[in-house]
């Protein structure tokens, strides 16, 4: 019988407003690729203005779900959120020690929207028995101040509340820096060693921002991470999961553990449906006849998924989430850089000659965003008036070409690139910005037919790399029919 996989288990509190708890660790879990079981320790009446009611669940039942998971899944790591009475603290932590597993401790006491969630005589019995039993706890200033006993104002408050509050036991103490100038203190205390993770504040939700730290931690931790390693990449994760915070209720909106996830994935959608649009048109034999002595290229930018559920000052400067992680350091993946939502060709399309004499189309390398920014432009100036549009291909100009374009059903609207004025904004393209704001619409191509010294260009325009790639496709269809005749 093969190994079973590793998994993590969270005991907490239920949000319903989605944003913190259970919730919130179970996004976590799912989004950094670990298997996440949930014991159910407390309902909450929750939103984002506050917790309106707190139910707790028999410790009876506690147990027979904690029972249910640990016979059955290979838990690796577990992590406590919300424990709301002295009983569920002193049940859980008998339950941890009779299984000996390793705990992430959240000392979750009130909640970000408002609301107390941590019953006053539970402080005392959490830091008694349950921290004792923990691998780590990742209180925030606000709670290391009441499990030290002490008042937290500079780093070095911090780093002896750590000290304080690891007299119980516990290996390693994180204070989150929410209110440290985004500087987190770990402390090593079996090492007695303090290490400060830096970082810089973002805008956006906050709410459930220390349940997804420690569930991120724990999540890590399962992984194999080193605790530093853990603690480092928690911290870099949560950072993420507020940049794309979504604007939910009335209140303090929830992070969104999921949201960088969702990024890289549509980015790998671009950079796929770039491709797939690259082999259709390689495949035919009269597109390489269609490319510009200069070279084409298929550009697509992302869909502008995020413009109505993040916080509107993303884009009272125009900013994306990605690009405001970016002020600090330049964030790229192997599909280029986080700065551009446009993908393209590096080097463009160019037609070349085989041995036989065939002319082929061929790229340099594969897609990747921060290319093609003329054609960006093209996009950028489109999107002014129809959002949907998000692709464009180049080709030459030739009066034939215009007529296979309009005999296959293709709309084409022609500028003139001399009346161009020369204060237009350089981020766009005059041609098609000109034209969609003349015809309040988007036409499937805008050409121009060059003038001395530059070549006539068609930018064929499409909601995605494939629809541009088809009516190519189509354009090329007609020219076949018209040598056939």
């Amino acid at each position: 019988m093969t190994e079973k996989k590793k998994c993590v288990m969270t005991i907490a509190g239920s949000d319903s407003g989605g944003g913190a708890g259970i919730e919130a660790d179970l996004k976590t879990f799912a989004a950094l690729g670990v298997h996440g079981t949930c014991v159910l320790a407390s309902v909450t009446s929750q939103n984002t203005t506050g917790v309106q009611a707190v139910f707790d669940i028999p410790v009876e039942t506690i147990g027979t779900q904690m029972d249910s998971i640990l016979s059955d899944f290979n838990v690796a790591y577990a992590k406590t959120g919300m424990l709301s009475s002295p009983q569920i603290v002193t049940f859980v932590a008998e339950k941890i020690k009779e299984h000996k597993i390793p705990l992430i401790v959240d000392p979750v006491m009130a909640a970000e929207t408002g609301g107390k969630l941590l019953q006053k005589e539970a402080v005392q019995t959490l830091s008694k028995e349950l921290l004792p039993t923990a691998f780590a706890v990742t209180p925030n200033v606000f709670e290391a101040e009441i499990l030290s006993g002490m008042t937290i104002q500079t780093a070095e408050d911090a780093k002896a509340a750590a000290q304080k509050i690891a007299n119980c036991g516990v290996s390693y103490v994180i204070v989150t820096g929410g209110h440290l100038e985004a500087t987190d203190i770990v402390y090593d205390s079996k090492k007695d060693e303090f290490t400060l993770l830096h970082g810089t504040f973002v805008k956006g939700g906050t709410h459930g921002t220390g349940c997804t730290y420690s569930s991120a931690l724990t999540a890590y931790l399962a992984r194999g991470y080193l605790p530093k390693q853990a603690c480092r990449l928690a911290k870099e994760f949560v950072v993420r999961a507020i940049l794309y915070s979504e604007r939910v209720g009335n209140g303090v909106s929830p992070v969104n553990p999921v949201g960088s996830t969702v990024i890289k994935s549509v980015r790998a959608n671009v950079i796929e449906n770039i491709l797939t649009a690259y082999d259709i048109l390689k495949a035919d034999p009269l597109f390489p006849t269609l490319v510009p002595e200069i070279g084409t290229n298929i550009a697509m930018s992302l869909p502008d998924i995020f413009k109505n559920t993040v916080h509107s000052d993303y884009y009272a400067s125009k900013m994306y989430p990605n690009q405001q992680a970016c002020q600090t350091e330049n964030i790229s993946d192997s599909f280029g850089t986080f700065l551009s939502v446009t993908a393209a060709f590096p080097g463009r399309i160019r037609k070349v000659k085989d041995k036989t004499g065939k002319l082929t189309a061929e790229i340099i390398s594969a897609p990747s965003f921060g290319s093609g920014s003329n054609l960006s432009k093209v996009i950028r100036s489109a999107q002014e008036f129809d959002e949907t549009v998000c692709a464009c291909i180049n080709l030459k100009y030739s009066p034939k070409i215009i007529e296979s374009c309009q005999n296959a059903g293709l709309t084409a609207i022609e500028f003139i690139r001399d009346d161009e004025p020369s204060d237009f904004d350089a981020a766009k393209e005059w041609g098609t910005w000109s034209i969609v704001k003349r015809t309040q619409q988007v036409p499937d191509i805008v050409y121009d037919v060059g003038g001395f010294g530059k070549e006539g260009v068609l930018r064929v325009l499409g909601t995605d790399a494939f629809d541009t790639a088809y009516k190519v496709i189509r354009i090329c269809n007609e020219m076949r029919k018209e040598k056939g005749k």
